[in-house]
This record gives structure tokens, sequence and C-alpha cells, in this order.
């Protein structure tokens, strides 16, 4: 199964909050151009690297932080956004973003940032609807029903929150989703995608979208020297004869220590 985009997350008895961070589009005048800029300063981001991965399209920006989007976008699509000393951002496009200007602004890494995950990653079983949520959007072949990393957290020694980012994720073909209008699918519904942090479930993602933040316990993490985190898809809630995972895409993963 496929996805789309938007945003809502349902914890385990845990705070959870999802908003979005620092990328927006704006609609301006139609000599506007796409621009990459400082969240901070407002300063034009030069060398910034803009990738559609669905499209295989790729741009960097100049020295005014501007860039050009050549390729037709005709249906929801991520775009990512990566720069050096800055938090990866991503966020969907549609095809409105060829008519509007698209202005984002980028955060600069704090030293206590982790960043745990850039590359667009892709769950479930390589079998899904035409129907699903964002399915013409997936870009890869499946890698297996959860993506699982561990890492080291010696900043989290003296760390009063951490949290959780996700760039973008898409795919999700719940109830939820459907009752949205995200997933086309009528016949059947899968589970919610799950978080863990080390073994730990600590949120479900229940429909897509873009910056998702969770909060992750400090019963948790604390001290602890590495950190595992863990996502595992969904599965199709009325298949009964075989195990069939809904299939997802997500991409970066950081996270914001405080």
């Amino acid at each position: 199964m496929r996805k789309f985009i938007a945003l809502l997350i349902i914890l385990t008895g845990l705070p959870v909050f999802s908003k979005t961070i620092t990328g927006e589009v704006k609609k301006e005048t139609q000599t506007d151009v796409n621009r990459i800029y400082d969240a901070m300063n407002n300063k034009p981001v030069e060398g910034a690297i803009v990738r559609l991965p669905s499209k295989r399209y790729s741009a960097i920006t100049d020295r005014d932080g501007t860039f050009k989007l050549e390729t037709r976008i005709n249906s929801p699509t991520i775009m990512s956004v990566e720069k050096d000393g800055y938090k990866p951002f991503s966020m969907s496009l549609n095809s409105n973003s060829e008519k509007d200007p698209i202005i984002v602004g980028i955060e600069k890494t704090t030293p206590n940032d982790i960043i745990v995950e850039t590359d667009m990653i892709h769950l479930g079983d390589d079998s899904f609807s035409i129907n699903s949520a964002h399915a013409y959007d997936f870009s890869l072949q499946s890698m297996g029903s959860f993506y699982s990393k561990d890492f080291p957290v010696g900043k989290l020694k003296n760390a009063q929150t951490v949290v959780l980012s996700i760039g973008s994720i898409i795919g999700i073909d719940t109830l939820q989703a459907q009752t949205m209008g995200q997933s086309g699918v009528k016949t059947t519904y899968s589970s919610a995608p799950e978080i863990f942090c080390n073994g730990h479930k600590i949120a479900e993602i229940k429909i897509n979208g873009d910056n998702q933040k969770i909060n992750i316990p400090k019963s948790v993490f604390f001290g602890a020297d590495i950190m595992n985190i863990t996502i595992k898809t969904g599965r199709n809630l009325l298949k009964k004869t075989a195990i069939d995972f809904d299939d997802i895409e997500f991409t970066n993963l950081l996270l914001e220590i405080k």
C-alpha cells in the first residue's frame, strides 16, 4: 500500500505534538522565484541541495538562494533540502507549486542535534494499490517491514527534552487517512506505523504529513550511551490469509536535544 502526507501522531500514553516547523510555501507575485533562506537571519542560502526523490531530480541554490524546478509536478511530491550546518528539511509539493514560488526557511543545526537519517526509506512489501495514499510518489523498492538504527548519544547525558522529528512520511492507509481523503483505498485499511525508541513504543502515526515531532520520555533514554530508533510499518487489517504490509516512505529523521 502507499500513502499521502498530512499530520497527526497518536501516542501510546506519551506526549506527542505535530506542527510545521521552518519551511513554508508562500504565495507571492509571479515575478518571485523559488528560494531557500536562513530562517534566523533571512539571508539566502547558497549551495543547498534541493531534491525531488520520486522524480530523481535535484538542483543547487545559487548565491541568491534561488533554484529552478525544471520538472513537472502533477501529483503530491516530496521535496527535500540539505545543506551542511543546517537541519535537513522536507515538505510536500503539489501541482500549484509550478505556479507559485516556493520560499523555504531552513534552520541551522545546534551542537546537540543528531541527524539520524537523510535518505528516503521505503518500508513494506512492494505490493500496493494505485489508490493508496501517495502511491504515485514512491521512489524506491522496499527494504523490509521495519527500519532500525543505532547511534551514540553521549549528548543525552544532561538532556531534559529529546524530540524525534520526522521530515515527511507518505503511504499510510489507515482508516483515519481514508477518512481525511489521503487514501483512495475503499475495500480495506491498515494499522498505523509504530515508532520505537530503545525498545519502547513511543508513538503511532495515523495519517500522512510533514515535520511531525514526537517527544521521547526521559525514562526511555536516561543513562543510555547508545540509542535505537525503530519504525515498523502497518499491516492490512482485513486480510487474513497472509501478512500484507502497508508500503510507506519517509525521510529526514532528526533528534533535537534540549
